[in-house]
């Protein structure tokens, strides 16, 4: 006997309702609907997915109703009789408001919502995961559970704090929000809740302690919301928590179960791993509308997707293409490879490879490789830097603090949905050693100090966060932000040598001048960094373009290195001497490896000498007397072989460093006469003593 139903109007109507009762009937519905496509839903999703059915099916009727109704007035004949004077276009007016008032009295009785695509996979997302919890749904009605819920996602956060209610309670309950505030007393509130959007400030912490401790002792139902539980609510909410929950991104199964609620058709395919991954609400919003089908909805989701993952053309880079920072890209490797051990759970994550302190000068690339870095890692990242939390606000140290807190917060939730997360800050180095601030504004700056090293400290709670700094010259941190456990290793990014300059010529010419020796375009180059190689293939480029359009040449690049040289050959020669003084006295103390001088005009120099491989030293009064003689031998050789040294704009900027040198060797030479006399002063002691002895 067969017993299947005939796919009548009346039959699938009675089905999409399931049976207009709230228990086996909405299960086998959800069992009918979806077998093939998601898995079963449970009881509560159910409920949730009938009750969206029934009002999609009654807002897109009304949405029909009212558009007939629409067409049908703009297809009636307009009759306008002719209108003169003041009281005619008073008349006029008086009937326009009377049409207006007409047209909204046909549609007053119609209390319809919008069925939006965002409230209802946050509805779905909830009720699956109270379903998950055995028997959570019944103690909610009959009992007073302290149910826990993580919400990382600051949106996702936003919508459950609307919905929630129609989620998890009867229509007519009545629920009391406590923020700190006010006393809530038994026998008025069927349940209480709290969203913590943001950790409590310490003036009203404990407010909000003393309110949920009123909240646990009227034995009803108590809910507490927040991005993460431990940072955000008083810690008597986590010891009498009955259950926690997690609220998890969107997955294929929500994503297909919304379209299908929003459109009223069977979605017939699943979108892919990278369409979900890169799908959040505002995507959802965007794709899924009721005028769409399906096949359109995820079309559009995957154009969405496609679209946050497309790198930038100026940035489309691989680690191996990242020449002069072998030490950092290698360092890469080491993580990725650590992130993906952690994800299989072979070794816990304080084994894992999760921060690092790039050092070096601007432009060297260190934003770059962050950013190469995320793509290869496959890690959404958060970037900030000190200056951009101080523009967040008015400057007050309040508004510096929070937006601080909110960055680090923000990676600490894209970690938590999406399986890890970069938090990069550059300028890293704007945090100043603390025991060396002795201006009026010193407070204000330690407190910044302090806050950064609470937050850097706090991120060892949260796995899954790999934390990576920048800074042009990491010896004016304050010593306990860089030390080991905090952030470690240090990496050293110099000024890239020939070797990584043609390479970083060659990735960005990409097929062009494949067999042009770069030779003489690298040594002109010599002092420069990855941005300005970027600069100069560009500046080429737009030479050729605006030459007809020909192909990119030799010339072009060796044109944008050398500019215009306009100079007479007296000062051509001159320039020649006062490098050579340079490079001598260079090469003398420090030897000849990595060292190159040039006469081409840059950067309002008249030439230049590049030291690709830092000189080590020791800061000593020789270190700085040798530093301070190689500065001025530019003007002496001017001086022997030119008769005299000419004081010129070129090379003043040479005098001033020479003048801020001779600051720390005068300390070093009156320190060095203290200690001298001290021993004199200790040795004549000595002398008298054992006089003494003696006699």
């Amino acid at each position: 006997m067969n017993n299947k139903q005939p796919k009548t109007k009346k039959n699938k109507g009675k089905a999409a309702r399931g049976g207009g009762s709230r228990g086996a009937p909405a299960e086998q519905t959800a069992a009918m609907d979806l077998v093939g496509t998601c898995p079963v839903m449970g009881p509560v999703e159910a409920e949730v997915h009938r009750r969206a059915v029934d009002a999609s099916r009654a807002y897109r009727k009304n949405m029909a109703t009212a558009k007939a109704l629409r067409g049908e007035q703009l297809d009636a004949p307009v009759a306008a009789p002719p209108v003169k004077g003041f009281n005619g276009l008073a008349a006029l007016r008086r009937r326009s408001h009377e049409d207006d008032d007409d047209s909204f009295d046909a549609g007053k009785n119609d209390k319809i919502e919008a069925v939006t695509a965002v409230d209802i996979a946050v509805r779905l997302l909830l009720a699956r995961q109270i379903d998950r919890r055995d028997g959570l749904a019944g103690a909610i009605r009959t009992a007073a559970p302290v149910v826990i819920i993580d919400v990382p996602d600051p949106d996702v956060l936003g919508r459950i704090e609307r919905v929630w209610k129609d989620v998890v309670l009867p229509p007519a309950a009545i629920c009391a929000k406590f923020s700190g505030g006010g006393t809530l007393r038994h026998g008025q509130y069927d349940a209480v809740f709290v969203v913590a959007k943001m950790p409590a400030k310490p003036k009203d912490a404990d407010d909000m302690r003393r309110t949920a401790l009123d909240a646990l002792s009227i034995a009803v139902p108590v809910f507490a919301f927040s991005p993460r539980a431990e940072a955000h609510l008083p810690a008597e909410l986590l010891l009498a928590a009955t259950d926690r929950i997690a609220i998890p991104s969107l997955d294929a199964t929500a994503i297909v179960r919304t379209i299908e609620v929003v459109t009223a058709t069977k979605c017939r395919r699943t979108p892919d791993a990278a369409t979900v991954a890169h799908t959040g609400l505002s995507e959802l919003a965007i794709a899924v509308r009721f005028d769409r089908k399906p096949a359109d909805c995820l079309l559009r989701l995957t154009d969405l997707a496609a679209g946050k993952t497309a790198p930038r053309k100026s940035r489309d880079l691989r680690l191996d293409q990242l020449h002069g920072m072998d030490a950092a890209v290698t360092w890469a490797h080491a993580a990725i490879a650590d992130i993906a051990a952690w994800r299989r759970n072979e070794i816990s994550w304080s084994l894992a490879t999760t921060s690092a302190a790039l050092n070096g000068p601007a432009g060297t690339g260190k934003t770059t490789f962050a950013l190469v870095f995320s793509q290869a890692a496959k890690l959404p990242i958060v970037t900030a830097s000190l200056s951009g939390w101080q523009a967040s606000g008015e400057g007050h140290l309040g508004h510096l603090l929070r937006a601080m807190r909110q960055d680090f917060e923000k990676a600490r939730n894209l970690a938590a949905t999406h399986g890890g997360c970069i938090l990069f800050i550059d300028e890293f180095d704007s945090f100043p050693n603390r025991g060396k601030l002795t201006h009026s504004h010193a407070d204000y700056q330690i407190e910044v100090v302090n806050a950064m090293l609470e937050l850097i400290d706090g991120l060892g709670e949260k796995e899954g966060l790999v934390f990576i700094a920048a800074c042009n010259d990491i010896r004016r941190c304050d010593p306990a932000l860089v030390r080991a456990g905090r952030l470690n290793p240090v990496i050293e990014i110099g000024l890239p040598g020939l070797s990584d300059l043609e390479k970083m010529f060659r990735v960005r010419l990409g097929g062009d001048l494949e067999n042009a020796d770069l030779t003489e375009i690298c040594e002109l180059s010599l002092g420069g960094v990855g941005a300005d190689v970027e600069r100069i293939v560009a500046d080429a480029r737009r030479v050729a373009r605006n030459d007809g359009g020909r192909p990119l040449s030799l010339g072009d690049l060796s044109g944008v290195v050398k500019g215009a040289d306009d100079r007479p050959e007296l000062l051509r020669r001159r320039a020649a001497v006062h490098e050579a003084g340079h490079i001598l006295l260079d090469v003398l103390f420090n030897g000849a490896a990595g060292i190159h001088a040039t006469i081409t005009p840059s950067q309002g120099t008249g030439g230049r000498v590049t030291r690709t491989e830092r000189a080590e030293v020791a800061g000593t009064y020789d270190d700085y007397f040798r530093r301070l003689q190689v500065l001025l031998a530019g003007r002496t050789a001017e001086a022997l072989l030119l008769s005299q040294a000419r004081v010129r704009t070129h090379y003043s900027h040479q005098m001033t460093a020479a003048a801020r040198l001779m600051a720390p060797m005068k300390f070093l030479m009156f320190r060095s006469k203290r200690v001298a006399m001290r021993r004199q002063s200790l040795k004549r002691q000595n002398m008298r003593s054992t006089t003494l002895r003696c006699l």
